[in-house]
């Protein structure tokens, strides 16, 4: 076999392998994670999730949201993080950063680069009161996709999810139903939410709530 043939085979094979990468890419992050089972009646906790809270995502995407939905919405979730305090409910942040090379180079043709690695922008919003919650780093839309979330939620005996962040649309309605797939209960703080596509909002949250998530409207409690 001679080296233009070898080469030729390789090349080829890189391109397959390349283009089998960038579907699975596409697949994984167009639906919910699937995972083990919980046992909700030994799991008595709550934990309220923020998720995807950050500057890129708040204020330097090409599809921003606009100044009142941000402070609205930010100020909400603040005031979920003082009350999930005060009842002694854990707190848990959670980040977006691309690390996979297919979603990387799309976020960067199309979105100008946010969320993909070493931007400042990665940070969470400003405005948004962290205090020293823990974070989880997730890739995709879901944030079960980094194991550890669930590790820790297991950890913490944490059965009942409480949602907030962005995008309601997105990494909102894939982490819930991520969650329902193993039996956690969800709520979603749907004021505490926010969306740059409001107009497919109302399909999403018919679906989360046939598949039994709880959305709480504004002036609402949870059941």
């Amino acid at each position: 076999m001679s080296f233009l043939t070898l080469a030729v085979s390789g090349l080829g094979a890189l391109v397959l392998w390349a283009a089998g990468y960038f579907f699975w890419v596409v697949w994984i992050s167009s639906k919910a994670t699937m995972g083990k089972p919980i046992d909700r009646a030994a799991r008595p906790h709550t934990a309220l999730l923020v998720i995807d809270v950050q500057e890129d995502f708040t204020r330097n995407s090409p599809k921003p949201y606009s100044e009142d939905a941000r402070t609205r919405g930010i100020d909400r979730i603040n005031r979920e993080i003082e009350a999930a305090h005060a009842a002694g409910h854990e707190v848990i942040l959670v980040k977006q950063v691309f690390r996979h090379w297919p979603a990387i180079l799309a976020m960067k043709l199309l979105m100008g680069g946010i969320g993909t690695p070493g931007r400042k922008g990665l940070a969470f919003d400003e405005d948004l009161k962290t205090g020293s919650a823990p974070v989880f780093e997730k890739p995709i839309g879901d944030a079960f996709s980094n194991p550890e979330l669930d590790a820790y939620l297991a950890e913490k005996n944490v059965g009942h999810l409480r949602l907030t962040g962005l995008d309601a649309c997105q990494c909102v309605q894939f982490t819930a139903k991520g969650a329902l797939n193993r039996g956690y209960s969800v709520e979603i703080i749907e004021p505490a939410t926010m969306t740059v596509t409001p107009e497919k909002w109302g399909t999403f949250k018919g679906e989360l709530e046939a598949l039994g998530a709880q959305v709480i409207r504004d002036g609402e409690q949870a059941a």
